[in-house]
């Protein structure tokens, strides 16, 4: 059984124990257990980062950013976050913001918590237990909680743009996250009254397509491995089930103003039966992570082949060289269905106009890190570092408190023309009362992308990403290991892994990824050359009786790679985007001459680039120099087209920065994509 008796305390009532930084066993997906999961997670405390480019961003996100956004949710003026929930508790004051405010703090308690686990400071434990008791305070009765609702008077559940179900799911994965690490129990005691509440609601009182941003599918799951409560596990399977078999279920399509419709929330068919990613970034990306943990639990073989399905459509002919995973920032579905912040046809990927949604990209890494973890494939560890590096770390600015929504892929220095509301604003602004939901996102994955690196099973240990940092875990046998990983990456391709201690005996495995972009990759082990041939895109397996001292080196060769679109891809037909190693590269208009307009930049399909140190970025960020083709050619004034004219090509300094940096030295023009010249 899972955890019994510590589940047993659950159900009689826990007592509250002293804040600790170091809680045994603590996992950030709890999926030691699940049966259907081909690895397992190591424990939250197992890694510290040391040194390099993540340490420094890891530094950042506790010192700057965690503050950052506490300030503004306790800012009656900017956030109104902690004001709402006084509101709804009967407190003076109204409810101010999004209707999904509340996830805000929830996300807010997830980060604290884990930043906590490695820094315990009591300024953090102070803000968690004050904002559990708001909480606690604004929670009704019978367990619902929405300030939204409650603070206005309004009835519940009339209409699913009110995100109450939303809000309620990022409560419970906060709560299990919160008790984990702090072993008290009092998140987590509103969370199983709320829990209970969905498991009584959900069904024919609240059809599940109210939980149409299914944030609750992953918080209950973690619910049922936290208490064991197999009914938590039922209302997850409950909401994924109900997808697409009554489509229109709700009220969602009579009742007031605003779009969600069929496809936007993945709707039209059910499931099992889909064969399209049609819908809104994050509505898919955490119904399909949410899935993906259901199937760790129940071994529902039809969830596996449909999410292998839509895995590949998403990947293949949908997503952008970032990872972004929301090229339509308004439009139709194939279905005709408006839609907003979502993927379009096949092949549909613009440059100028992809939204690709920070929260999007999040959710595609967590469903990823789900999929690496019951399959073993490395594909979904390589795009796990495509969103990593390239897609949502460009959402949160080098300062560590300024964010982005949109992650656009090409910008003029002129914005006006990118209209629609907050959604569409492409510089970096700080969350209030709108533009929410990003931010604490972001500040969760950073504080806890640590328990990212490693995981254990029956044979041994994986490696799956890169980075300054030190490991002491248990492998499957009980056995502590110890090792450090030295690395300047993503600047270096030489990695090196150090056993500084083992505890077993007996040969055990280490697998290390080599990723698909690193052609040539070569490892050693002690200097020797590895028994089995490292190949792009896979795990290397060394397997061995480890000892004190053995070295495994890895050599990743950072080359510049020149990539194209599918030919279908017509807004992108004839350009080029620039990789190197795991980094998407842009231009900014800041780094070309005054006199020269982005727009008419050229890469030479011969061009050749060198890393170089960036004097102007911090956190050891390093850019691309060479020389590309400037297009010589009279203004487009008052002109839609004109006869080809001899055109004039000179050669000129470019200098291209990582994209996730973008938007950090002022506003700009920069574009990930260029025109081709073949000479």
């Amino acid at each position: 059984m899972r955890k019994c008796m510590y589940k047993i305390l659950l159900c009689v009532g826990m007592i509250a124990m002293t804040g600790s930084a170091s809680a045994e066993d603590a996992y950030l997906v709890d999926m030691h257990a699940s049966p259907h999961a081909k690895m397992r997670p190591i424990a939250f405390e197992s890694v510290n980062w040391t040194d390099g480019f993540w340490a420094d961003r890891y530094d950042q996100t506790c010192s700057i950013t965690l503050r950052r956004l506490w300030q503004l949710a306790a800012d009656p003026d900017a956030g109104h976050v902690l004001d709402n929930f006084r509101a709804a508790a009967g407190g003076q004051g109204e409810h101010a913001g999004t209707d999904w405010q509340d996830a805000w703090l929830y996300k807010w308690i997830e980060s604290a918590a884990s930043v906590y686990a490695k820094n315990p400071d009591p300024w953090i434990m102070e803000r968690m237990d004050e904002a559990i008791e708001l909480i606690a305070a604004a929670q009704q009765e019978d367990g619902y909680i929405a300030t939204q609702i409650t603070a206005k008077k309004k009835e519940r559940f009339t209409n699913p743009r009110e995100h109450e179900v939303y809000s309620m799911g990022h409560l419970l994965t906060a709560a299990c996250m919160h008790q984990r690490i702090t072993r008290k129990d009092s998140l987590m005691k509103i969370a199983i009254r709320n829990a209970d509440f969905l498991c009584e609601n959900l069904g024919e009182k609240v059809w599940p397509s109210y939980a149409h941003n299914p944030s609750a599918i992953m918080g209950l799951v973690e619910m049922y491995r936290q208490t064991g409560q197999k009914k938590y596990l039922d209302c997850a399977k409950l909401i994924v089930d109900s997808r697409g078999t009554r489509p229109k279920q709700g009220g969602i399509f009579s009742k007031g103003p605003g779009i969600i419709g069929t496809d936007l929330i993945q709707d039209r068919v059910p499931l099992r039966r889909s064969t399209q990613v049609v819908g809104h970034n994050v509505f898919f990306t955490y119904l399909f992570a949410g899935a993906t943990d259901v199937y760790m639990e129940t071994g529902d073989k039809t969830l596996r082949e449909p999410l292998d399905r839509l895995w590949h459509d998403l990947t293949r002919t949908k997503m952008c060289i970032n990872g972004g995973v929301s090229p339509v920032g308004r439009g139709l579905s194939l279905g005709k269905d408006p839609v907003v912040e979502a993927v379009g046809a096949s092949y549909d990927l613009p440059a100028a106009d992809s939204y690709n949604e920070t929260c999007g990209q999040i959710g595609n890494f967590m469903w990823n890190f789900r999929m690496l973890a019951i399959s073993g494939d490395a594909k979904y560890a390589d795009l796990m570092e495509l969103e990593l590096y390239n897609g949502f770390l460009a959402g949160i600015g080098l300062d560590g408190e300024s964010w982005f929504y949109r992650n656009s892929l090409r910008l003029d220095q002129d914005y006006s023309d990118l209209v629609g509301g907050h959604n569409f604003l492409p510089q970096r602004v700080l969350p209030g009362r709108k533009r929410i939901c990003c931010p604490t996102n972001l500040l969760r994955t950073l504080a806890q992308l640590h328990t990212y690196l490693y995981s254990i099973d029956d044979q041994g240990l994986w490696v799956h990403h890169y980075g300054g940092n030190t490991f002491e875990g248990k492998l499957a046998d009980g056995s502590v290991v110890k090792l450090t990983q030295e690395t300047a990456f993503p600047w270096s391709g030489k990695v090196v892994l150090k056993i500084k201690s083992v505890a077993s005996s007996d040969p055990f495995a280490i697998r290390v990824r080599i990723p698909g972009w690193a052609s040539d990759a070569a490892v050693t082990v002690n200097g020797e050359p590895a028994a089995n041939t490292p190949t792009a895109g896979s795990y290397l397996y060394l397997k061995r009786k480890w000892n004190t001292g053995d070295r495994i080196e890895l050599d990743l060769p950072m080359e510049t790679r020149l990539m194209t679109a599918h030919p279908k891809a017509e807004q992108l037909r004839n350009q080029v985007a620039i990789m190197h190693g795991p980094l998407l590269y842009c231009v900014e208009s800041k780094d070309v001459p005054k006199d020269k307009d982005i727009n008419n930049v050229r890469i030479p399909a011969d061009i050749e680039l060198k890393s170089a140190p960036a004097s102007d970025l911090p956190f050891g960020i390093q850019v691309l120099e060479g020389n590309a083709l400037y297009l010589d050619e009279r203004p487009w004034d008052n002109e839609l087209y004109r006869p080809l004219s001899s055109t004039s090509l000179t050669e000129f300094p470019i200098r291209m920065i990582p994209y996730f940096a973008w938007a950090n030295r002022g506003p700009g023009g920069m574009t990930a994509w260029l025109p081709l010249e073949v000479q």
